[in-house]
C-alpha cells in the first residue's frame, strides 16, 4: 500500500496544480457527515449554483439511473438517488470545471469517457447481479474518478498525448510503467492525491492508486468490494474500447484471465455480456 508523509507528498506533487475543493462541496460533505443529514439542506446548497443544478438534473434524468419519471427538482434528486450519488455528481462536475483549459489532450473527451465508464459499470452491475458485492454508488463513483489524474498529467506535460498513444499500442506493458519511464510518476499516483485532497472515501482513493496493478485481484490487502470494483472497471473499459474502436483495451490481455475468473465467467460468457452491454448502451445513450 501507498504510504507517504505530508512533506514527501508535497514534493511528489510539486508542479501539479490540484484544483481547490469548492465551498459548495465542502458544505455538502459537512452535511453528509452529520448523524442525520438532511436531503433538503443538501438540495438548498446545490440550488445556490444554477449551472451546477442544471448539470445534476441532466445526469439524474439520464437512463443509467432508471427513474420512471422526469425529475425537475433538486430535492427530489437527492431523495430518490441518495446523497452519495448526488455528491459524486457534484464532485465530478466541480472537478471538471476546476481543471484548466491548457492541456495536451481534449479534456471534454476525457470527461465524456469517464461518464461513459461509470454508466457502463452500473449496467454491468445490474447484469452480473449476485456475482458482485459492491453497491451501485461505489461503482458509479469509481467509474467517474478512476483516471482523475490524467487531466493533471496532460496539463503538466506537453507531450502527454504522445505517451498515451504509445500506451494504447502496448499490450504487454502496464500503463503506469510507461508513464513512470517518461515522468517518474503516473496518473494513478496523481489521481490518488486528487481524490484524497477532495476527501473521497479512503477505499476509493486507494483503489485509484492501484487500479493498474495486474495482480490486484490476488492482493491480500484489498477488500472484496475493491476487487469487485477493479474487475468491473476492467470489463467496462474493455467493452467501451470495443464499442468505440472495435479493439481490446491495451492492458486487457494482462488482466483478462484474472478478471473473468473473478466473476466465474468463460470467454463465451464474456462475449455474450459484452454484446448485451454494447447493445443496451447504444439504446440508452446512443453514443
Amino acid at each position: 500500500m501507498f504510504n507517504m508523509d505530508i512533506s514527501t507528498a508535497e514534493k511528489f506533487m510539486n508542479g501539479f496544480q490540484i484544483p481547490v475543493k469548492p465551498e459548495i462541496l465542502i458544505e455538502i460533505q459537512q452535511e453528509q457527515a452529520k448523524s442525520y443529514p438532511s436531503p433538503n439542506v443538501i438540495a438548498q446548497i446545490i440550488a445556490k449554483d444554477v449551472a451546477l443544478s442544471a448539470s445534476v438534473l441532466k445526469s439524474v434524468n439520464s437512463p443509467v439511473f432508471g427513474l420512471k419519471r422526469r425529475i425537475t427538482d433538486i430535492s427530489q434528486s437527492v431523495i430518490l438517488l441518495g446523497s452519495r450519488n448526488v455528491s459524486n455528481l457534484i464532485t465530478f462536475f466541480e472537478l471538471k470545471k476546476g481543471f484548466g483549459k491548457h492541456s495536451s489532450i481534449s479534456h471534454e473527451k476525457y470527461w465524456d469517457l469517464a461518464m461513459e465508464t461509470a454508466n457502463v459499470m452500473v449496467l454491468l452491475l445490474e447484469s452480473l447481479g449476485s456475482k458482485i458485492k459492491c453497491v451501485s454508488e461505489d461503482a458509479y463513483a469509481f467509474g467517474l474518478f478512476r483516471d482523475c489524474g490524467i487531466p493533471l498529467m496532460a496539463m503538466k506535460y506537453a507531450d502527454y498525448k504522445t505517451v498515451l498513444i504509445e500506451v494504447n499500442k502496448q499490450t504487454e506493458t502496464i500503463t503506469t510503467e510507461i508513464e513512470d519511464n517518461y515522468y517518474q510518476t503516473n496518473h494513478a499516483s496523481v489521481g490518488y492525491f486528487v481524490a484524497r485532497s477532495w476527501h473521497l472515501p479512503k477505499s476509493l482513493c486507494d483503489l485509484i492508486l492501484r487500479h493498474h496493478e495486474p495482480e490486484f485481484l490476488r492482493a491480500s490487502d484489498a477488500s472484496s468490494e475493491q476487487k469487485d470494483l477493479y474487475a468491473l472497471a476492467k470489463l467496462a473499459s474493455n467493452i467501451l474500447s470495443q464499442y468505440h474502436a472495435m479493439k481490446d483495451k491495451a492492458e486487457w490481455n494482462l488482466v483478462k484471465d484474472s478478471v473473468l475468473g473473478h466473476f466465474g465467467m468463460s470467454d463465451m460468457d464474456y462475449s455474450e455480456i459484452q454484446e448485451d452491454i454494447k447493445e443496451t448502451f447504444m439504446i440508452k445513450f446512443g453514443g
